[in-house]
């Protein structure tokens, strides 16, 4: 489970809501996935998170248009990476394997923190030079 923390803040509050929504999501499958014999279930928070994930990295890569943030190409391309990602986990985890389940799982919480911790900080000066703060 991931706990939300200042840590986890890249000062911008919708971007930080956002995130929050993001790794609620992340907490509910992660529940999920003790549960023997849930795969429906999984699938289906994982298409909620991969839903919204796409809505949060459209207001990220909005902001970077916006503000001209100078490495955008490569932060939309680790979003549309996730989101490929995430289909195929959705294609796997519909094959019914729990144990890959919850490898899927912790992979997704690894590169979620981790985005949020580097790349996401990459643009949190241009965002509040540009007065997104």
């Amino acid at each position: 489970m991931i706990k939300w923390n200042d840590k986890y803040s890249v000062g911008i509050p919708k971007i930080d809501e956002e995130h929050k929504k993001l790794i609620g999501i992340i907490n509910k499958a992660v529940a999920a996935s003790r549960h023997k014999d849930n795969s429906r279930e999984i699938i289906g928070i994982l298409r909620e998170m991969s839903d919204f994930a796409q809505t949060h990295f459209a207001t990220e890569e909005t902001y970077m248009l916006e503000c001209g943030y100078p490495d955008y190409e490569q932060h939309k391309k680790e979003h549309q990476d996730f989101t490929i990602e995430t289909i195929a986990f959705l294609d796997d985890v519909g094959k019914g394997d729990s144990m890959l389940a919850h490898e899927i799982l912790e992979h997704l919480k690894i590169w979620f923190v981790s985005h949020i911790q580097g790349t996401d900080r990459g643009y949190i000066d241009c965002f509040k030079k540009h007065g997104l703060v």
